[in-house]
C-alpha cells in the first residue's frame, strides 16, 4: 500500500513467521516480536484474520472473531527497538478441528502535513497461526498423481495429498517417494521446506503439489507415497 508522505519506508521484520499452538495447556499462547530496523519511530497493529486454503494453494482471509486477545493490540516501537506481542487463544478449548488464522503486523500510516507531499510505503507482514485441538494427530495421504510441463519443456510430477484427520497436518512435516518403473527419487522433510514450503492442507481437504523433481524423458506417469513424521 502506499500513501503520500514525506517518509521513506520504515523497515521492520517479525519473527516467528509461523505459530503452532493448541487449544488448551502451555501452547495455547505464544509471542510474536516486531523490530523496527529504521532509525525512526514505528507505529504497528496488530489485525488478524481467519484464512482457508483451497486444493490449487489459493488462500483466502476472511474477518476473524474473538478468538484472540492480542496484547497489546498497537505499539510504537523506537528506533532500533523491539515489541512483543501475546498472542492468547480464547476460542472453544474444545474445538473439533485445527483452525488457520493470519495474523498481520501493519505499520500504521503517519498523518501527511498539509504542506508537504510525496510517498509513504507502508509494511504488512503476515504470520501464519495454526490452532490444533488438544487431542489428535495429522494423517495425511496421496489420492492422486501426475505430471505437468514446466518451462522449456522440463516436465515435473504431482501429487494430491488429502488430510483426513481433524488436526492441520503440512507437507513439510513429511517424506515422500515418487517412482516410475525403475526410476525414483525421494524428498526428505528439508527439501520440501526449501522448494515448496509449508504446504498447510486443513482437515479433511486436499492439496495438489508440484514437486521439484525434474523427470527423466521416458517417463510419462508416477506413483507417489507418503510418510508423515510423528
Amino acid at each position: 500500500m502506499a500513501f503520500a508522505s514525506v517518509t521513506a519506508v520504515q523497515a521492520m521484520t517479525v519473527s516467528p513467521m509461523q505459530v503452532e499452538m493448541a487449544s488448551v495447556g502451555k501452547k495455547s499462547h505464544a509471542q510474536v516480536a516486531v523490530v523496527n530496523n529504521s532509525d525512526k519511530p514505528l507505529p504497528v497493529e496488530a489485525v488478524l484474520q481467519k484464512l482457508t486454503v483451497d486444493e490449487a494453494g489459493v488462500s483466502k482471509a476472511t474477518k476473524a472473531g474473538e478468538e484472540f486477545l492480542i496484547i497489546p493490540p498497537q505499539a510504537i516501537i523506537p528506533p532500533g527497538g523491539t515489541q512483543n506481542f501475546r498472542v492468547q487463544w480464547l476460542g472453544d478449548p474444545a474445538m473439533e478441528q485445527s483452525q488457520s488464522y493470519l495474523l498481520y503486523m501493519n505499520q500504521i500510516p503517519v498523518k501527511i502535513p498539509d504542506a508537504k507531499i510525496g510517498v509513504q510505503v507502508v509494511m504488512s507482514m503476515g504470520v501464519m497461526i495454526n490452532v490444533a485441538p488438544a487431542s489428535g494427530k495429522a494423517a495425511m495421504k496421496v489420492v492422486a498423481t501426475g505430471v505437468t510441463e514446466g518451462k522449456a519443456g522440463k516436465r515435473f510430477p504431482t501429487v494430491t495429498v488429502e488430510n483426513t484427520s481433524k488436526v492441520h497436518a503440512m507437507l513439510t512435516h513429511s517424506t515422500i517417494n515418487v517412482t516410475s518403473g525403475a526410476w525414483s527419487n525421494t524428498l526428505t522433510p528439508r527439501n520440501i521446506g526449501d522448494q515448496i514450503g509449508i504446504g498447510l492442507v486443513q482437515p479433511g481437504k486436499r492439496r495438489k503439489f508440484t514437486l521439484p523433481v525434474e523427470l527423466p524423458a521416458n517417463v510419462s506417469s508416477v506413483q507417489a507415497s507418503l510418510e508423515l513424521a510423528e
